[in-house]
């Protein structure tokens, strides 16, 4: 009678499970470090509609909008300075806490 080799079929199924259960774990915190960056943005933006400041939620900022930044706050939307200049919270872009 011929050797059975029992034992490679279990570690074989161990390893593969192992490496799915490491994986879920990967995805969970990864999902969870996602949702704390999109907590970092700021839910609304001042922009400067006739000379006036509005407060808008950032959802209905529109392209060619100016949008005032002041020292400290958050950026809002993506955009381009057109002038001035300031500190700012980079906190969305490096991941850091304030």
């Amino acid at each position: 009678m011929e050797s059975l080799y029992f034992e490679t079929a279990g570690v074989t199924i161990t390893l593969i499970l192992l490496g799915k259960s490491l994986e879920a774990v990967s995805k969970g915190k990864t999902s969870e470090s996602i949702k704390k960056l999109m907590g970092l943005q700021p839910k609304t933006a001042t922009v400067l509609h006739e000379g006036m400041e509005q407060e808008i939620p950032i959802e209905k900022v529109e392209e060619g909008d100016v949008v005032l930044v002041r020292p400290g706050e958050k950026f809002p939307v993506d955009g381009e300075v057109l002038n001035g200049h300031s500190a700012i919270d980079e906190s969305m872009l490096t991941g850091d806490r304030p």
